[in-house]
């Protein structure tokens, strides 16, 4: 008989922890509570989230930039760690005087409750008030964390696969 009960158990735990990898996807535990009913659309709030965030970012509004960010917020970007304010900083000291933009790729979500992590490559582009254009490559991956109908970003870590590159 326990032998029995402990089998089943195996097959029940086996069955009901099937992970999904694919694009934005959802990790579904055997835990009831912890699926998230409705994937597709976490998946399209998420991308909003990151759009509207960088959006903010490009044109330096400040409270557009914190809105979207947990009190927790950190950044790791070339293993320079930032809070929430020290990015509005370093981003205005930039100016607005150079123009860059996002563009993402490969975007895979992966959903337990109410966190996520994003992976995604992201290419930036620039062009500085000489008209110097500039390019980067990155692989990103965020983690966001559901506060009521909202998702926000904890954590940002970006690694560069081409450094910043410039016309001659």
């Amino acid at each position: 008989m326990h032998r029995a009960f402990l089998l089943l158990l195996v097959v029940t735990m086996a069955c009901s922890s099937r992970d999904s990898s694919g694009a934005d996807n959802v990790a579904q535990s055997g835990v009831a509570s912890n699926v998230v009913p409705d994937a597709g659309a976490d998946s399209a709030a998420i991308r909003a989230t990151l759009e509207q965030w960088y959006t903010a970012m490009q044109s330096l509004d400040s409270a557009g930039i914190v809105a979207p960010l947990t009190p927790q917020f950190l950044l790791l970007e070339d293993t320079l760690p930032l809070s929430g304010a020290e990015l509005v900083a370093r981003l205005k000291q930039g100016g607005t005087e150079t123009k860059w933009k996002a563009e993402f790729s490969e975007l895979r979500n992966r959903i337990v409750g109410d966190v996520a992590w994003t992976t995604l490559k992201n290419h930036e582009t620039s062009v500085g008030k000489d008209g110097k254009k500039c390019q980067a490559d990155f692989l990103e991956t965020i983690v966001f964390q559901r506060d009521g109908t909202r998702w926000m970003i904890d954590r940002y870590h970006a690694a560069a696969l081409h450094r910043w590159s410039c016309d001659a």
